[in-house]
């Protein structure tokens, strides 16, 4: 294994090689040193640690001719972890926002972030902001900010910030629940679930709700637009999820096979499915076929701690205990598992067009080749 990481300011290289237990090490290019160690598993440790005292001083390491399953791109942002990872791939590219809070809320910045690791300040909130969650409309130019419980959208042409809803100072405004679909959103406010057509600038939906406090301290509130817009999907009770047409008002009642807490909900890119990750007791991706009211029984999954569809390529991702796995939506088969780097617990993950982006608990913004 071979990693080259460059320091974009200086343009100065490092690189590091293992052969087995072998590890080479070069400054600009000069002379390698060599180090043996007893084992493989030895030399192997000893290189992430070096890579990720290189990143963590600034240098990035870009590579576009990698094998499947390895990082394209490795970026470290900072140690600020805060229990939230918002970031959000602009659809057609690999290219995205990914936010990051400064110090300790000193204020939070949002970055662009490309396939090459080139980074620019979009814009900053200040102090005492703490961005939970961030969707981009292509349609309206614009970024949809779960802000501390308060939705705002931020107009990147035109540099201006709304204010869409107001912060909830309540325990209910615990929850997955920001969504979009094309140019509506949904988010949940003052005890009703609201869709907002961003284009339009005018709600299209809202209905009210009555969240459960699974076990006595959290709140069972998830909700989800489908890819066409015109539904979504919500769990406000551990033990169902509903789906709601818009335009008719009707609802589908799903009960659920396992009693847990619905953390996020996703459609298959032809509405048909319904992925749920589950949360306490049970950790599952679980798959239902909502129109039928049933369990997909053919979908094993297993323990899931975040996930992402892949419209276009049709790839599920469910990531747990430090690694990805990949099935594809058609056969259902397990096609690949991808170890992420430089993640203690937690990661976020997202599909860009040609890669899969994860922005770890360490600091760390990777692109991995599919």
């Amino acid at each position: 294994m071979h990693r080259m990481l460059i320091d974009r300011a200086s343009g100065k290289t490092w690189s590091i090689q293992r052969n087995d237990s072998i590890l080479a090490t070069s400054t600009g290019g000069r002379k390698p040193r060599e180090k043996q160690f007893d084992n493989a598993e030895q030399a192997a440790k000893q290189m992430e640690k070096e890579i990720w005292q290189r990143l963590k001083k600034g240098m990035i390491y870009h590579n576009l001719e990698v094998s499947a399953g390895e990082p394209v791109l490795q970026l470290y942002l900072g140690k600020g972890y805060t229990g939230f990872l918002p970031f959000v791939p602009i659809p057609g590219t690999n290219s995205s926002y990914v936010g990051y809070v400064i110090g300790q809320f000193q204020r939070e910045e949002i970055y662009l972030i490309d396939e090459y690791g080139g980074k620019q300040v979009v814009f900053e909130l200040g102090e005492n902001h703490l961005v939970y969650d961030m969707y981009y409309c292509p349609y309206a130019g614009e970024l949809v900010l779960n802000d501390c419980h308060s939705i705002r959208g931020y107009e990147v042409e035109s540099r201006k910030l709304k204010l869409y809803s107001e912060p909830l100072y309540t325990e209910l405004a615990v929850g997955n629940t920001l969504s979009l679909s094309g140019d509506r959103v949904l988010w949940y406010h003052d005890s009703k679930l609201i869709v907002y057509d961003l284009i339009k600038e005018k709600v299209v939906c809202q209905i009210a709700v009555n969240c459960e406090v699974y076990g006595g301290h959290s709140t069972q509130l998830c909700a989800a637009l489908s890819h066409s817009g015109d539904k979504f999907a919500y769990c406000t009770n551990s033990r169902e999820v509903k789906v709601y047409d818009i335009a008719s008002g009707q609802e589908v009642v799903l009960p659920k096979s396992i009693h847990a807490m619905t953390t996020r909900i996703i459609f298959s890119p032809d509405d048909h499915l319904l992925f749920t990750q589950e949360q306490y007791g049970h950790w599952n991706l679980l798959v239902y076929d909502w129109q039928a009211k049933e369990k997909c029984e053919d979908w094993q999954i297993g323990e899931t701690r975040s996930c992402a569809i892949h419209v276009g390529k049709g790839l599920v991702a469910a990531y747990d205990r430090g690694k990805v796995r990949l099935y594809e939506l058609v056969t259902k088969r397990l096609v690949a598992t991808i170890v992420i780097e430089h993640v203690v617990k937690s990661c976020n993950i997202e599909f860009t067009e040609d890669y899969l982006a994860v922005y770890t608990d360490y600091g760390c913004f990777s692109l991995y080749a599919l």
